[in-house]
């Protein structure tokens, strides 16, 4: 519309999504907590009582709801979104 009447659109604000929009699970956040603190899948799976196929399962669905392709920005978004504290 503001292309017809010569005005300037208003820009759209820039948030990131709710915890509640990306629907992380539980096991997700398990993982990717354990994966914050430099744990390989391996050692992940161990302390979770699963398998290191599944972790990296848990990791692509995490990375894919998230947008990121890494460890190290999938713990900073889940970080900004209050998913988990790097202490926990």
């Amino acid at each position: 519309m503001a292309a017809l009447t010569g005005q300037a659109a208003a820009p759209l604000p820039r948030t990131l999504p709710s915890a509640e929009t990306l629907a992380l699970s539980s096991r997700e956040v398990e993982v990717l907590s354990r994966i914050s603190h430099g744990e390989s899948n391996k050692e992940a799976a161990r302390a979770l009582g699963i398998s290191p196929s599944t972790v990296r399962a848990h990791l692509e669905n995490v990375f894919r709801k998230l947008g990121c392709s890494t460890r190290a920005a999938a713990t900073l978004k889940a970080m900004q979104l209050g998913l988990f504290t790097h202490g926990a």
